[in-house]
């Protein structure tokens, strides 16, 4: 269970500038409960497809971390992804487990994916996965798995990365009912967003064992932790968040879709997700809606296993 955040502009600039120094002061304090790590992909060019994807990864907390603010506030990239990981039970607060994860497809050469939820038993998605797939895995995250499969969808799809991410999580679904798959995804060509979490369950009791009270969790945690959201820019920029920030102007995603964004044009485009859910998913409370400037939760370290 983590936070993300994405973003795509006509040229290079702050994260800080794209969202808004406060929104962005916001996002780096809810490293104060998700505090298992952070991580960040951007591209720094002005829009060539050959442009690397460069990546930074901590498995220290976010909160107060200067490299992270440094980071925020300084850097200057035409789009990227930030991450705050909340580690699930049984999985190391490590370097390898950190997001993102990031690996070639071929046509859209390297690609990072952070993810928002846990997809349980690891083992069981690892077994979706080709040999060589496997045998490249350098963690232990459900996460990580979650990637490689994208990564082989995509390939499978002539390298179309949306489509590939729509498949697996069409794919992933029926079989983790219980899961969320929702994820930011960035390749040198577009920013991709994938929003499949109705049968997700929201983690009350991290919140309750983070000790921090309950009127300082962030914004829509306890309604709507998995609601992502968009805003759009007079000059076409893009930014995609998890709840956690004042949402007033923004849209909220719909259920089952992929988002992609082309990083050439900020031409968007979504793809609907065909869904097949358990009665198990059915059964299962969907994530309420976050109503615009409603608080929600946040915890901290606790005691509780890492993700």
């Amino acid at each position: 269970m983590c936070r993300l955040l994405g973003f795509a502009a006509p040229s290079p600039r702050s994260l800080a500038a794209a969202l808004g120094s406060t929104q962005v002061a916001a996002f780096r304090a809810m490293a104060r409960l998700h505090d298992d790590g952070w991580g960040a992909a951007w591209l720094e060019g002005g829009g060539a497809d050959d442009d690397a994807v460069h990546t930074r990864r901590s498995p220290r907390s976010g909160y107060g971390d200067p490299a992270l603010e440094q980071l925020t506030d300084g850097l200057q990239a035409r789009a990227g992804l930030l991450h705050l990981r909340l580690a699930s039970s049984g999985m190391p607060v490590q370097p390898e487990n950190t997001h993102p994860f990031v690996g070639r497809v071929t046509g859209r050469g390297d690609v990072a994916l952070a993810h928002n939820g846990a997809v349980k038993p690891a083992a069981r998605l690892e077994e979706l996965l080709a040999p060589a797939s496997r045998a490249a895995l350098a963690g232990s995250t459900d996460s990580e798995r979650y990637a490689a499969l994208v990564r082989e969808r995509a390939a499978a799809a002539g390298g179309d990365l949306a489509r590939g991410a729509a498949a697996a999580a069409a794919e992933l679904a029926p079989l983790f009912p219980a899961s969320s798959l929702n994820a930011v995804l960035l390749s040198a060509r577009e920013l991709v967003v994938v929003h499949v979490s109705a049968g997700a369950r929201i983690p009350h009791e991290d919140f309750d064992a983070s000790g921090i009270a309950e009127e300082e969790l962030p914004v829509g945690h306890r309604t709507g932790y998995y609601q992502l959201w968009r805003r759009r820019s007079e000059d076409g920029a893009v930014v995609v968040s998890s709840s956690g920030l004042r949402v007033d102007g923004w849209e909220p995603l719909p259920a089952d879709v992929v988002l992609r964004v082309d990083l050439r044009t900020l031409e968007e485009q979504r793809l609907p997700v065909p869904v097949t859910r358990g009665a198990s998913a059915e059964a299962a409370p969907a994530a309420p809606r976050v109503l615009p400037g409603a608080r929600h939760e946040s915890q901290g370290s606790a005691a509780r296993a890492m993700v």
